[in-house]
């Protein structure tokens, strides 16, 4: 039966292929990941958190490797962790609870809209499922009476080590590390949460040790990600509002809804469920999604200042194991107690996982539809520059070269260049260049708020000189995302 559903799991994962790098961070990592592959790699050149998630940037790198810098390179590992995470999820259902819930959790893991969309698409959340997941099932082979003490040693050790490195493709999964250590504490097991953290600071010790290696500051990464620079992103670009979470888990906005379907809502009655009957197998898979939930929800970014964690509904990734697992518990009991005969419950069952599953894929497919429209224009426009080795082009926004340099396979003979980084004399001089014009970045910022039109070069993309000739016009869908390219001849 887990063979069947990983199988589906892959077919799924085919089907609705997500192209491994699309969407504004994806191509960000996978300039690091190239770097990294290539040789290039530059500590002092990074300013933003994406160049130092090496639990993802390492695998992708390997990728590249091995399979080029391509949507193939890109998609592999995550689509592979993907994959073992079912399989991983099953078999921590199967310790806990029974092989029914293990078996309907892994289900509801194969077809969940949010684990589909990041299992060909690289981010941070194509890798921490796995790892949290892993880290979990590794604590409890190590709870168990018969596990040897050396053993049990090990497996928290490793379990730590699994946190470490979830750790280090986003800050955030120390709530996991929280979540294991106060829960044996809660137990007294002291000697647990020793083992654990000594694990969980093996990664991250090999990390301190490399900046302080390369830059002389054991702390080179907190000191860049904490700076007032980053900090003033968080505020501007990301949600750190409370009930984030809970107005999307529960589908009050339609966004939580499309990436969580209605799992939240088995997650509450697995939780109610399990409380009536006073289950205490429920405890240890309860504190792992409650804690982490707490600190997603009210931990913050900087003290100083303030300001909240960043919110994002893909950010919940790190309880995928809980999700899972109480959501199941919750439709194998209630399935167990239902007062309807026999027949009818097996009717009432294929309903609904007809209902969900659709609701499920239809989500991915609107997801899969809005990556493969917003990366049309930046491939569109890679396949005219292909053809023109040594172009010097001109962008407006600094995520254009990002884009341009994956599809171009990171061809070093292109020059990108920022308009903003010139004056209008400077630019009304410019000849022998290219000049993209895109409307997303020219209308709206990267969370859709307008743009005051204050720049000079407005202007010249509503009306041209006469020594500029449009080489490449896009209409994209939506709107936002068509492109002009122009060329400039000598005035």
């Amino acid at each position: 039966m887990l063979c069947g559903i990983l199988l589906a799991a892959l077919l799924v994962r085919c089907v609705f292929f997500f192209g491994g790098i699309r969407g504004s961070d994806a191509f960000a990592y996978a300039r690091y990941a190239h770097d990294i592959a290539s040789g290039q790699y530059d500590l002092e050149g990074i300013r933003m958190f994406y160049g130092f998630r090496y639990s993802l940037l390492l695998p992708t790198a390997m990728g590249f490797s091995l399979f080029g810098v391509n949507d193939i390179g890109a998609s592999f590992f995550p689509l592979i962790f993907s994959l073992l995470n079912i399989w991983v999820v099953f078999l921590i259902g199967k310790r806990i609870f029974n092989d029914a819930i293990a078996l309907v959790a892994a289900l509801l893991l194969a077809f969940y809209p949010i684990n589909i969309a990041t299992s060909t698409g690289l981010s941070p959340d194509s890798f921490i499922p796995f790892f949290s997941s892993l880290a979990i099932y590794f604590y409890l082979v190590a709870e168990k009476p018969s596990t040897s003490a050396m053993r049990a040693a090990l497996l928290l050790m490793a379990s730590g080590m699994l946190v470490g490195l979830a750790y280090m493709s986003r800050v955030t999964s120390i709530f996991l590390f929280f979540t294991l250590v106060i829960y044996q504490i809660f137990n007294r097991k002291y000697a647990f949460s020793c083992w654990t953290t000594i694990g969980s600071l093996i990664p991250l010790t090999a990390e301190v040790f490399y900046f302080y290696m390369m830059t002389g500051d054991p702390l080179f990464e907190i000191h860049r990600i904490t700076s007032p620079e980053i900090v003033s992103t968080v505020k501007n670009d990301y949600d750190t509002g409370l009930l984030f979470y809970p107005k999307r888990m529960l589908g009050f906005e339609l966004e939580g809804l499309a990436y969580y379907g209605m799992g939240w809502w088995f997650v509450i009655g697995g939780l109610a469920l399990s409380w009536f009957k006073k289950d205490k197998g429920m405890v240890f898979i309860a504190f792992c999604l409650i804690l982490p939930f707490l600190g997603f929800e009210f931990g913050f970014q900087s003290l100083k200042e303030g300001t909240l964690i960043a919110k994002s509904c893909t950010y919940l990734s790190l309880m995928i194991a809980p999700i899972m697992l109480i959501g199941a518990y919750f439709i194998v009991h209630a399935y167990q107690i239902a007062s309807v005969p026999y027949e009818k419950r097996i009717v009432i069952v294929l309903m609904m996982a007809i209902v969900l599953m659709s609701m499920n894929l239809y989500a991915v497919y609107r997801f899969q539809a809005n990556g493969r429209n917003d990366a049309q224009p930046y491939k569109v426009v890679a396949d005219y520059l292909r053809e023109r080795p040594g172009a010097v082009v001109y962008t407006h926004h600094y995520r254009w070269p990002l884009f341009l340099g994956y599809f171009l396979q990171y061809d070093r003979s292109y020059q990108f260049k920022d308009l903003n980084d010139i004056s209008e004399r400077d630019f009304s001089a410019l000849s022998h260049v290219y000049v993209i014009f895109s409307k997303r970045y020219l209308e709206a910022d990267v969370i859709g708020r307008a743009l005051k039109r204050d720049r000079y070069y407005y202007r010249y993309a509503v009306v041209q000189p006469k020594h500029w000739t449009k080489v490449l016009s896009f209409s994209g869908k939506p709107v936002y995302n068509s492109v002009d390219v122009f060329y400039i001849k000598s005035p």
